[in-house]
């Protein structure tokens, strides 16, 4: 079953037409940060 709340994170960064790549640095910068501020 999907997560419809990342669903629907998908379904708004293709109406703001974002590319597949676009939304991977995003995630992978954000997951950095998470990482960081959990340690630190």
């Amino acid at each position: 079953m999907l997560d419809q709340e990342w669903v629907n994170l998908i379904v708004e960064a293709k109406h703001l037409e974002l590319t597949i790549e676009e939304i991977r640095e995003f995630l992978n910068r954000n997951a950095n940060c998470e990482k960081i501020s959990k340690t630190g």
